[in-house]
């Protein structure tokens, strides 16, 4: 069988899948997007040959049992694009979206064909949806924190004056949560959610889990010790740890009621219980499995070798 995997051969997480499926002698393909632009040849084409896509050498997509998604997008920021996308800005974003419609088109091609896709192109968005998350989590009995997302300077107030001791971060991820006190309420601060909305949500204060959900099942979770509101903030450590029932269930509620095949959910546990915080749909896994001693990408991998 052959497993596709699109992402960056440096990302750790592409690495330890790849030696996961060699174990098992399963055959990989690595489709680099972040390679672009470059030299890698990509076409879809629908021939009298039977030639239907090339990437990097023809193959045909039958012969691709599941595929890997890590990474799609590309940052015209970064990388070989910036100094491009600097001078030429609008040219530079309309080539990035040619060459991701192609792509896509590739990857829901082979999903239509019943190829196992962990997870789907368009689930990568969730990462940046988290109101959306936690509604679908709410709708099926997932427990979660009290949450309001706005740009409302008055609703804000309200709310975090309701829940007493609470936080606030982005709404599509890309910065970390911070503690929220009486001087952010002032209205000169609450003025500027007109410019953007905030995600404010009441803080539960327990341990801070990581569950990783691979085809269904927890096939790992860390505890995670930290100083910091954030633990991405600070130095922290990551001890394997054994959820309790409840909260595993709720993991893969998560993970399912999105459509993940793999996920990796944040929990957080106290006294009175438990709240979901989000279920990212491309999480990494290779530090935490060197930390906690756990094995997600031999899960991983597993379950991607079973898919033929």
């Amino acid at each position: 069988m052959t497993v596709a995997i699109l992402g960056d051969t440096t990302d750790e997480q592409v690495t330890a899948v790849m030696d996961g499926l060699s174990a098992l002698d399963v055959e990989t393909t690595v489709w680099n997007a972040d390679e672009w632009p470059g030299e890698t040849p990509l076409s879809f084409a629908q021939r009298a040959d039977g030639q239907r896509m090339v990437i990097d050498a023809p193959f045909d997509p039958a012969d691709i049992d599941a595929v890997y998604l890590r990474r799609l997008d590309l940052d015209p920021r970064a990388g070989e694009l910036r100094e491009q996308f600097e001078q030429r800005p609008n040219a530079v974003l309309n080539q990035i979206r040619e060459y991701q419609g192609l792509v896509k088109s590739i990857l829901r091609t082979l999903e239509a064909r019943g190829v196992p896709v962990v997870n789907p192109e368009s689930a990568s968005r969730l990462h940046s949806q988290k109101p959306y998350q936690l509604s679908m989590f709410e709708d099926a009995g997932v427990p979660v924190p009290e949450t309001l997302c706005t740009n409302d300077p008055d609703a804000a107030a309200e709310f975090v004056r309701a829940v007493d001791d609470a936080i606030f971060k982005p709404i599509g991820g890309g910065g970390h949560a911070r503690p929220l006190d009486e001087s952010e309420l002032q209205a000169d601060r609450l003025s500027k959610l007109a410019n953007s909305p905030v995600q404010f949500q009441e803080r539960l204060d327990g341990d801070t889990l990581r569950l990783f959900v691979v085809g269904g099942d927890v096939v790992a979770c860390g505890r995670i010790e930290s100083d910091a509101l954030d633990y991405r903030d600070s130095e922290h450590r990551i001890d394997s740890h054994e959820p309790s029932a409840a909260v595993a269930d709720a993991a893969v509620t998560a993970a399912e009621t999105l459509g993940l095949r793999f996920s990796g959910v944040d929990v957080i546990v106290d006294d009175d219980g438990f709240g979901v915080l989000e279920a990212n749909p491309s999480p990494m896994f290779a530090e935490f499995d060197r930390r906690a001693g756990t094995d997600v990408a031999t899960h991983l991998a597993q379950y991607l070798a079973s898919q033929s």
